[in-house]
């Protein structure tokens, strides 16, 4: 069972694990794009969430809102993709 809503859930986990990298001291200036585009796919999960919640896109055809909640959820899973991988990339090579 879901705490909040599929998506919601990724998002909030994501900035967790964003807040615990920064307390835990590894971020540094190499991860500051990286962690951005984590962030940034975090916020578009969110304005997914908030679009299907709302009475907004069920007023307009569903197949517009079920296009619009694809079209979010492909770039929050792109933004995310890039952004673990250039952390990872970011990591391995720090100590070189």
């Amino acid at each position: 069972m879901a705490f909040l809503g599929g998506t919601l859930d990724v998002a909030i986990g994501i900035l967790i694990a964003l807040v615990l990298l920064r307390y835990s001291g590894h971020l540094d200036e190499r991860l500051k794009k990286a962690t951005g585009l984590l962030a940034g796919g975090a916020l578009f999960y969110v304005i997914d969430f908030a679009w299907n919640t709302g009475t907004f896109a069920t007023k307009i055809s569903a197949m517009a809102a079920t296009w619009l909640t694809f079209v979010w959820e492909l770039v929050a899973f792109i933004l995310i993709i890039v952004g673990a991988l250039w952390a990872v990339v970011a990591l391995a090579t720090r100590g070189k």
